[in-house]
């Protein structure tokens, strides 16, 4: 059955790859001719862009682990849901599966589906089992090896044919068409290396930082850009610091315009230690940027080795090694580059994998 109205259900705080996600399908289903709702964390980076754009109705509540025991939040769920006639509701977080779920099980959406966007397994416990089991009707992933991951602690908790692998899409062509200036200056004659994500052990921008300190003595002159903010801001600058790395490193913060920062980049870093899809890679590869990052998780599904980055084993030695490599040949920045972007056009381009979105929802 074709649904005629989706809600993207997001309670994320932070910006990252989940709530990129949910923006860019809602708007490309809005602009398919879908009516679209939205619930997002009151304040949120998600929330502030959903409420700058027309035709899409949204609900800002404040959400915790256990909201789903509030009787009042869940009627206020149950009311949007019914008002705003929901055939399908897209969740993100577990809690959104608790609280969302069963708000929209209690409102007669017909189909609840959970599109989980990291490769960690759900816990096997008693509420898990009666969500997956009662309350979802489907789980989208967004890579094998979240695919893999997700109920290897209990492979009954949803049937095979209920899952749907959807890679994260990106609009190559909005992305090319949008107008930018680099985001930092380039000093005369250095190459620039950036990376970009929530400042959290996961993403492991301590091991990059240390790769830095390891080529500072035999690579060209070079500059390491840090994008992000998180909880580990004031340690990694300390690393920086403790390691003598003030010239090498620069920490920029939070960035709106990534196009602005890959304009700032030669090559782009990626030392995460596990990844759901790994977003930023395909907005890094559509700029032609040649990609080091360790080969883990499902970084190698986005990343081919040697074709259109340089992946290791997660270590600040091996990082250092590709980055070597790159600094010092041009020509393979540039084959690596142009292989990567003809990748994301070919596999992630964001009409094909909405194509594949519509496929689950009309199952």
């Amino acid at each position: 059955m074709q649904p005629k109205s989706l809600c993207f259900f997001n309670s994320n705080r932070p910006w990252g790859g989940g709530e990129h996600w949910h923006f860019q399908n809602a708007l490309l289903a809005r602009d398919k001719g879908y009516r679209v709702c939205a619930v997002a964390a009151k304040g949120s980076e998600l929330a502030k862009r959903f409420a700058d754009q027309p035709g899409i109705r949204l609900l800002t509540p404040n959400l915790g682990a256990i909201s789903f025991l509030n009787p009042i939040r869940l009627r206020r769920l149950v009311r949007f849901f019914r008002q705003e006639e929901v055939d399908s509701v897209l969740l993100c977080l577990p809690r959104d599966v608790k609280v969302g779920g069963i708000a929209a099980k209690l409102a007669g959406v017909r189909d609840i589906i959970y599109r989980r966007g990291i490769a960690v397994p759900v816990r096997d416990n008693a509420l898990n089992r009666q969500l997956f089991g009662k309350v979802l009707t489907k789980l989208i992933v967004n890579s094998q090896e979240t695919k893999r991951c997700v109920l290897s602690a209990n492979p009954h908790l949803l049937s095979q044919e209920r899952i749907y692998q959807i890679y994260n899409g990106f609009d190559v062509a909005a992305f090319d068409a949008r107008t930018s200036a680099p985001l930092v200056a380039r000093r005369p004659g250095e190459l620039v290396i950036g990376t970009a994500g929530r400042l959290t052990p996961q993403k492991g921008q301590h091991l990059l930082i240390e790769a830095a300190a390891l080529m500072k003595a035999s690579a060209p002159p070079f500059r390491l850009l840090i994008a992000g903010t998180g909880e580990l801001e004031a340690q990694l600058k300390a690393q920086v610091r403790s390691l003598n790395l003030e010239e090498q490193v620069q920490f920029v913060g939070f960035v709106t315009d990534m196009k602005a920062f890959h304009l700032s980049l030669d090559i782009f870093a990626l030392p995460s230690l596990w990844e759901g899809f790994g977003f930023v890679l395909t907005e890094a590869m559509t700029m032609g940027l040649p990609v080091a990052a360790f080969g883990v998780s499902s970084i190698p599904e986005v990343v081919s080795h040697s074709e259109t980055g340089l992946l290791c084993q997660p270590d600040a030695a091996s990082l250092a090694k590709n980055l070597l490599r790159l600094l010092r040949d041009p020509e393979l920045r540039a084959t690596l580059g142009a292989r990567g972007r003809a990748r994301v056009m070919e596999r992630f381009d964001m009409h094909r994998t909405f194509a594949d979105l519509e496929l689950c929802l009309r199952a």
